[in-house]
């Protein structure tokens, strides 16, 4: 970061500043010298002594204002400097933003020309910051800020508003232009950026408001804009959103989710349920996947797509990752030696420094034997900070710890991190289920399985529900299945039941 003084001098200030405060104290000196020494100073006349100290007082008398207009002047260049330029990228600060938002509603209610504020959040970026360092977070805020100002339109507005939060100003009326434009600009945006230490990788949230339509007001644009972006985030990684007067109410539940998350977790609302996966060429039950529910007293069951996030961004992800982890080693304990669980990792969970220590002091206080734990991580979570993530997962293979990528095939169209991290199991995302039977779904889920035989590991299929979509698994060489097919996520001790590949409508709870 830049370091700034208060305020910063030029060599040019500083001349005519020594130069005044000279002169002066020359004439303070020289009207000592003649009061100490009488009328005559060197054959000089009283009076010729007396006019060249008048003049040397004019001489210092039109510097002092100089001096002090130029102070005046660098002053205001370091409050400006101060308040209106964030130091760390050069970008407008968030002030300066709100002045140049206010300015445009202004014009745009003259001219009748839209203009768009587009507020760009880097997912979890505390976490990041984190995880890497201050000082490498500083310079993927750099970097990120080098690349937004390289592939928004012209005469667009770039600031920054939060630690890793962005707003632009985009003099733009066309719709669809400004649609393509956002797409781009995040399909640009996620690439990796190249560090010092490493390639970073980041996820993105985007929110959009339009003026004069959405309103006038930059403290009211700007929060608007905000509710989009989350509202964007919930949807999903990469998502953008166009704010909505509705988006209010979604905002006020999720803040009360925020506020409810604690107090649940203290309460001991949270609980596992368990859905049976099951070797596709036998039938047979391998284990369950753990999945947390949440019961509120007042509101019934709260689903895991709206809590979660808003745990991973309050950072209440990890006590209660914690516990699902304690919870379902110990549950592990009760199902016969030749069965398994797999648990959900959090990428907020997974970045902690302390993360190994605490899965290997669960599974030691649990007694379990670690191959009997599958750890189920995103693709988001290895992508944050690759390294970190590599070696997080060689610990939990030399532990005996099984590893699955989950949700494979979402988040990145870059496959080379795939020799890099070890794994032992590739969950086939549901989406790519729901379409093996249309389109190339089929082709996608086959060649999904084929890397997977080429790496030398398995593959599990989450999300069946249909006889056709198991028969296609079956005949690309799918090798582990779950979903409503084979059995609904239930309570442990009903579940555990029957090994056997029963109906769906035995499984059902």
């Amino acid at each position: 970061m830049q370091a700034y003084t208060n305020p910063r001098r030029t060599p040019v200030f500083r001349l005519i500043t020594i130069a005044a405060a000279g002169m002066s104290s020359f004439v303070i000196g020289l009207w000592g010298i003649r009061f100490g020494f009488g009328e005559q100073l060197g054959g000089m006349s009283a009076h010729v002594l007396g006019g060249i100290i008048a003049s040397l007082c004019a001489l210092a008398a039109s510097l002092a204002p100089l001096s002090f207009f130029a102070g005046v002047d660098e002053s205001a260049t370091f409050v400006h400097n101060e308040t209106q330029i964030d130091k760390l990228t050069g970008l407008h600060s968030r002030q300066a933003m709100i002045g140049r938002i206010a300015s445009s509603a202004a014009t745009t209610v003259q001219d009748g020309k839209p203009v768009f504020l587009i507020d760009i959040d880097i997912d979890r970026f505390k976490e990041i910051n984190d995880a890497i360092g201050y000082t490498q977070g500083d310079e993927l805020i750099r970097a990120f800020a080098t690349r937004l100002r390289d592939h928004v339109p012209p005469g667009s507005e770039i600031g920054r508003i939060g630690a890793g939060e962005f707003a632009v100003l985009v003099p733009d009326g066309r719709a669809t232009s400004i649609d393509r434009m956002v797409e781009k600009l995040i399909e640009k945006m996620v690439e990796p950026y190249r560090l010092t230490t490493h390639l970073q990788s980041v996820n993105l949230s985007v929110g959009m408001v339009a003026m004069p339509k959405d309103g006038r007001d930059p403290i009211v644009l700007l929060r608007r804009s905000n509710l989009a972006l989350q509202n964007a985030r919930a949807s999903g990684i990469g998502n953008w959103s166009v704010f909505h007067p509705d988006m209010g109410h979604l905002a006020e539940y999720r803040q009360w989710i925020e506020a409810e998350l604690h107090a649940a977790f203290q309460r001991g609302d949270f609980h596992l349920h368990y859905q049976p996966q099951h070797d596709l060429a036998t039938g047979k039950i391998l284990g369950y996947e753990a999945l947390l529910r949440w019961r509120h007293p007042k509101r019934g069951v709260i689903p895991p797509s709206e809590f979660v996030p808003v745990a991973e961004e309050t950072g209440m992800v990890v006590p209660i990752g914690d516990w699902v982890l304690r919870k379902a080693c110990a549950d592990l304990r009760t199902l016969p030696e030749d069965l398994s669980i797999a648990v959900n990792i959090s990428p907020v969970q997974m970045m902690t420094k302390d993360f190994i220590q605490r899965v290997r002091a669960v599974v030691a206080e649990s007694g379990i034997n670690p191959s009997r734990l599958e750890l189920e991580v995103t693709e988001t979570a290895m992508m944050q900070d690759r390294e970190r993530a590599a070696q997080v997962m060689r610990q939990l293979t030399d532990m005996g710890i099984s590893v699955a990528v989950d949700d494979f095939g979402t988040g990145y169209s870059n496959l080379s991190y795939l020799i890099d991290f070890p794994f032992q199991k590739l969950k086939i995302d549901r989406s790519f289920v729901d379409r093996i039977d249309k389109d190339n779904g089929g082709a996608v889920v086959s060649t999904i399985v084929g890397l997977s035989r080429a790496l030398g590991v398995r593959t599990i299929a989450e999300g069946v529900e249909t006889e056709a979509q198991a028969t296609l698994l079956r005949a690309a060489g799918c090798d582990v299945v779950q979903g409503y097919l084979y059995g609904r996520p239930g309570p442990l001790a009903v579940v555990g039941l029957t090994r056997d590949p029963a109906p769906a409508a035995a499984m059902v709870h």
